[in-house]
């Protein structure tokens, strides 16, 4: 997140405003991410001048800025100048705080305001105060601090993407990502994404192309990130909502969990929706897919409810199940919203259908929901007579009328409608509810057909619409089995980092890896005992790394030589990694490195040593750390279920540059990878 501050500079009226930075502010914003897990930046105008820019980036970063921070301790026109602009122009998240006593002489306009107050003469003495405000300041989706929102309660605050431009080449890496489906390579660009003014959408840019790729763990952490900076964020409430209802779908295990948060945040939505109603013709889609989600969410539990019961009791249990009642409530509500929308239309008509179905053959449990018989027999023959009509409306969306016809193709969801309405609204036709699945499902892949082949087992674990039922079963069936097994999701990937063979001349006090016969077979002897004790744990799936001599190339070599599938990843091409990374161990090296490359081709970060221009601006930050990153993130891609980074490493020697090993330490275990440390000291007394 980013934070903008707007204050005095230098000595005024007897309060040094820089030593107030140093001392409570930034140890304050610093404090806000070590203890509250919340990483927000400052800045200043004094950093923007310093670095030539023009006084528009100003205007920009008190719009776009998640947080902004106001000294108004005294009366300096700059800043009050800069936060009439933020008042102006958003409506929360905006600080204000300034010292006490005599030196604190604020305008009358702003005394009815809440201030954070400080000690002029001992700032830092109110570091963890101020922290703590900062973090319920950010913590409030709800209240508004600006003034001129609160008095005019039908201003809408300035969106940020009319005053932020993604830089071009930001937007061709992230394409180009998504063209190659690298999701491990979205990962790395969303983590850089951050801390830039541009951050909300690039992330945006980043988690659609994730959310395209069928990324879903990659695009849960980009999406909520955003929702992080403003939990109103429609899209990302919007792609969040689908996202957990997909990863319910992939992790049974966790299926209520993943579930009810997809719930919250279709709730969300609607809440952000529901606010606008002078514009609900806009928002209709939003409501209508946000139920629909809803009621496929309910749909999921009545399936799950409804299979795993006893057959003999499985019908009782479905007319009675406060989850079908939840389904059809809805997807009623998303055909209110957008009546022209097939989806959930075929939904309430399948679930009516099963309602009705169900209630025929157990008239008592039906009845018991109702105050007599007659308000029982009421309710079936409403349901009776919407079905009817949906049934007409479905004929005429989907071009099924024989005299109106099809206006348009259906697209693969309308397909899919089409099939049901032949299971549900046919009886007795099987050979065309057979042509409907089989056009329905034309080429996709398994977990489709896997989903669709779901919804229909519930038809025949209840006994309902045979024998089309069986017939789609059949054919979703015959489908799934031609788009051959699923790839099971790998077991264990193991990345590996360690030493380079030092280079000619390196003083022997810094020694890391010896360029010699006995440390080689040192190092190779760890690197194979620790991947036989993780393959006998369970598997190696796949072995990560990169093409440096030394640890790299040994870590490959014995990666093959156990039959373990590899990947070899370089941060610059072939032949410059070789000058930058390989040459200091001799042309032994330069052979093993060259054999390897024609064995694994490589995938390459970047084409020079250099940052790309639109990632220049971020201090302390080079290709190596991006590398390191860059090759966590794909291992992270991978979506295997155990992790393990493999560090051969030195804790006595201090690392060469910020990309050593000891920072891919630190990163991993963040993303919870297994970290084991074989000790390179090893390899100074072989």
């Amino acid at each position: 997140m980013r934070a903008f501050i707007v204050r005095p500079f230098g000595e005024q009226q007897g309060v040094d405003f820089d030593r107030v930075e140093r001392t409570l502010i930034q140890p304050a914003l610093a404090l806000l991410k070590t203890r509250h897990g919340v990483d927000v930046a400052g800045a200043t105008t004094g950093e923007i001048t310093r670095q030539g820019n023009i006084r528009e980036d100003m205007f920009r970063l008190l719009v776009v800025s998640d947080l902004v921070i106001a000294d108004v301790s005294i009366h300096n026109a700059n800043v009050f100048y800069e936060l009439g602009i933020r008042h102006a122009l958003q409506d929360r998240h905006t600080f204000l705080m300034r010292c006490h006593g005599d030196k604190s002489k604020y305008p009358f306009d702003l005394q009815t305001d809440r201030y954070f107050l400080y000690d002029p003469e001992n700032p830092g003495a109110g570091v963890e105060d101020m922290a703590q405000a900062l973090r319920a300041t950010l913590a409030n989706k709800e209240s508004k601090d600006s003034p001129v929102f609160l008095l005019l309660p039908n201003l809408k605050p300035h969106p940020r993407s009319d005053l932020i431009t993604v830089p071009l080449g930001f937007q061709e890496d992230a394409d180009r990502a998504r063209v190659a489906r690298a999701t491990g390579d979205l990962r790395l660009l969303a983590y850089e994404a951050k801390g830039f003014d541009w951050a909300h959408e690039g992330l945006r840019l980043v988690g659609d192309a994730q959310f395209r790729l069928r990324a879903f763990r990659g695009a849960r952490e980009t999406f909520e990130a955003l929702r992080a900076a403003d939990a109103d964020d429609l899209h990302a409430n919007q792609r969040l909502a689908t996202i957990y209802q997909r990863l319910a779908r992939e992790t049974p295990a966790d299926r209520e969990a993943l579930l009810a948060t997809s719930d919250q945040a279709i709730r969300r939505v609607l809440k952000v929706t529901d606010r606008a109603r002078d514009r609900v013709n806009a928002y209709s889609r939003v409501r209508s897919d946000a139920y629909s989600l809803l009621g496929s969410n309910a749909k999921t539990r009545w399936i799950d409810d409804c299979l795993s019961a006893p057959r003999e009791e499985s019908k009782s249990d479905a007319l009675r199940s406060p989850h079908l009642r939840d389904a059809l409530n809805a997807y009623i509500q998303a055909v209110q919203e957008q009546l022209d929308d097939h989806y959930p239309a075929i939904n309430v008509l399948s679930l009516l259908k099963c309602q009705l179905e169900l209630a025929r053959a157990l008239p008592e449990i039906w009845e018991a929901s109702f105050d007599d018989a007659a308000a029982a027999r009421a309710q079936l023959e409403a349901r009776e007579r919407t079905v009817n009509r949906l049934n007409a409306l479905l004929e005429l969306a989907l071009g099924s009328d024989p005299v109106v016809g099809r206006p348009v193709a259906l697209n693969e969801w309308g397909a899919s409608s089409e099939a049901e309405l032949q299971l549900l609204a046919r009886p007795n036709s099987v050979e065309r509810v057979r042509q409907a699945y089989r056009k329905a499902l034309n080429g996709a892949d398994r977990f489709s057909i896997e989903a669709t082949r779901r919804n229909l087992e519930i038809f025949r674990h209840l006994g309902l619409f045979e024998p089309n039922a069986s017939a789609a079963l059949d054919t979703t069936k015959k489908l799934a089995d031609a788009a051959g097994e699923a790839e099971p999701p790998l077991q264990r990937v193991v990345l590996f980092t360690g030493h380079m063979i030092d280079a000619p001349g390196r003083p022997k006090d810094k020694a890391r890896f010896p360029p010699t016969p006995a440390a080689e077979e040192t190092a190779h002897n760890l690197i194979r005992e620790a991947l036989l004790r993780e393959a006998e744990a369970g598997g190696i799936s796949l072995g990560i790394a990169g093409g440096a001599c030394g640890g790299d190339i040994l870590f490959h070599e014995a990666c093959a030589a156990a039959g373990i599938p590899g990947r070899l990843f370089l941060a610059l091409p072939p032949d410059q990694f070789l000058v930058t990374s390989v040459q200091r161990g001799g042309p032994d090296w330069v052979e093993r490195y060259r054999r390897l490359c024609d064995r694994l081709p490589p995938r390459v970060l970047q084409g020079s040593e250099a940052l790309p221009d639109w990632l220049a601006p971020r201090k302390g930050y080079d290709v190596w750390q991006r590398n390191n990153l860059w090759m966590m993130f794909n291992a992270l891609a991978t979506g295997a279920r155990n992790l393990t980074l493999l560090t051969l490493y030195n804790p006595d020697i201090e690392a060469d540059g910020a990309g050593g090993t000891a920072h891919l330490v630190g990163e991993a275990a963040k993303y919870g990878f297994k970290t084991i440390k074989l000790d390179a000291r090893a390899l100074l007394r072989a």
